[in-house]
């Protein structure tokens, strides 16, 4: 049962408390983690709201924090190391509108300074490749940069950014359509994703013949009943479409198959257990101790009375001396136990096989995508209690199957997408290419290009040619 600290004592603990944090915090601030210290000035002003001190010094420390996050800045963009003085400055911003800070005349300058900075590190990696017609290069910055232009502060200069970047993908989207393409299926579709990308039209050309729409399914699992079958055949469907095979348009169906099998064995089973524990068992000692006896004795005293006669008179004395003796004692010791109940052993043991196969290019063997996995576990359950050996009623719990079932498809979901994009690139990315075509064929893998794809492709787009595939990712 819990009892209520008393008014004053509970005062003296949190007292104790804030006095240490307080103290934690001035150490960080005087070796200049202003960050760190004004982050427990904020715990502590949430707890005494209305301490004015405690409220002074958590804006003074904010001050200092801010002004060393863009101190950095500003010394990192001196020495050229523009990406760390950008870090800085995500970091003062992201801290400014976190305190809802004002800013001083100084750090207002600093400030300015340092976006003229970063407005001129932007225009040299974005703005130039976009003007160079590498817009997949541009926005891989832009994206990356997008935490420190969603600042209010840095709003002028993300729509800078972002029309640079939209305008070149749409001059580029022109210039591609007019390429030659007859013939050429997958770079007609790489144009239209292309311009797509960039809020631009340009005509989607029909599936080529490599690609397929959504498989139909054969086989069976063991032991899956229909529910699960049909989530199974769901998953690894949603894979497909996401693959380099598929095409809403396309007409053929690929028949895939399904086999494995999924069993539940469970056990039980009496067993004895031993718990041990520890007994204080009485002993008789003996152990030696002293003590003082004092023996009375008389004896006759001469003194003098008052006339100044000698007289005699009876003393008594007290003569001590120390004897020993033997005391028998209780004492105890600690005697191992162990205390023998009964329980059931309980266990359950799954085991799942999956694989797909079936013939995606008919100039290759069938694809195949394969899962195996067991889950074991096992419990005591018994209703005993026996306080002395830590011992008290059990039950068994374990993984429900619907649960591990569940995470095993959405793992051969995954091994299956897998497996799929490195079927189309052993079909179609092996090869050297040698036209467009081949190359944006390639490039449907989403995946990085081998040497001879992203050369070819290079010819029209540039560098963007390596962000090519991106395109073709299904997110």
């Amino acid at each position: 049962m819990f009892r209520l600290l008393p008014p004053l004592l509970l005062l003296v603990v949190l007292g104790s408390a804030c006095a240490t944090l307080r103290g934690r915090a001035d150490e960080l601030a005087r070796n200049g983690q202003f960050v760190e210290a004004a982050a427990i000035y904020d715990e502590l002003v949430t707890k005494n709201p209305f301490e004015k001190e405690l409220v002074s010094e958590r804006d003074g420390l904010r001050g200092k924090a801010l002004g060393q996050l863009l101190g950095n800045a500003r010394r990192y963009r001196l020495e050229g190391i523009d990406e760390k003085a950008e870090d800085d400055l995500l970091r003062f911003l992201d801290r400014r509108a976190q305190w809802n800070s004002k800013l001083n005349g100084g750090l207002e300058s600093s400030l300015l300074e340092e976006m003229e900075g970063t407005h001129k590190h932007l225009r040299l990696t974005i703005s130039s490749p976009a003007k160079l017609g590498l817009a997949l290069t541009a926005e891989e910055t832009l994206v990356r940069k997008r935490p420190l232009l969603s600042h209010k502060e840095m709003v002028v200069i993300q729509r800078e950014m972002e029309s640079a970047v939209l305008q070149s993908g749409k001059e580029v989207c022109q210039r591609l359509r007019d390429v030659s393409s007859d013939d050429a299926p997958h770079w007609r579709e790489l144009v239209s994703r292309y311009c797509r990308h960039w809020r631009e039209f340009a005509p989607e050309p029909p599936p080529a013949p490599e690609l397929t729409a959504a498989p139909s399914w054969t086989g069976q699992v063991g032991g899956l009943d229909s529910a699960r079958m049909e989530l199974l055949r769901t998953r690894l469907t949603r894979a497909f479409e996401s693959s380099p095979w598929f095409s809403p348009a396309a007409s053929h169906h690929p028949e895939l198959s399904l086999a494995g099998r999924f069993t539940t064995l469970r056990d039980s089973r009496s067993v004895e257990l031993t718990a041990p524990y520890t007994e204080k068992v009485p002993y008789t000692d003996h152990e030696e101790r002293t003590e003082t006896v004092e023996v009375p004795y008389d004896v006759e005293e001469e003194y003098t009375d008052k006339n100044g006669e000698k007289k005699t008179r009876k003393v008594t004395k007290v003569h001590t001396y120390t004897r020993s003796f033997t005391v028998a004692v209780t004492r105890y010791r600690d005697v191992a136990r162990t205390f023998e109940f009964h329980a059931l052993r309980l266990s359950v043991e799954h085991e799942l096989t999956l694989s797909s196969s079936g013939v995606l290019d008919a100039r290759r063997g069938p694809m195949s995508a394969v899962l195996q996995d067991h889950l074991s576990e096992s419990a005591y359950e018994h209703d005993v209690t026996f306080g002395p050996g830590d011992v008290s009623p059990r039950r068994a719990n374990f993984t429900p199957p619907e649960s591990w079932l569940e995470a095993r498809v959405e793992q051969m979901s995954a091994r299956f997408a897998q497996t799929l994009q490195e079927h189309w690139r052993e079909s179609y990315c092996t090869t050297p290419a040698r036209t467009l075509d081949e190359a944006a064929r390639c490039a449907r893998a989403g995946a990085t290009l081998p040497t001879p794809a992203y050369q070819v492709l290079s010819e029209v787009l540039g560098d963007d040619a390596a962000r090519v595939p991106s395109l073709f990712v299904t997110r």
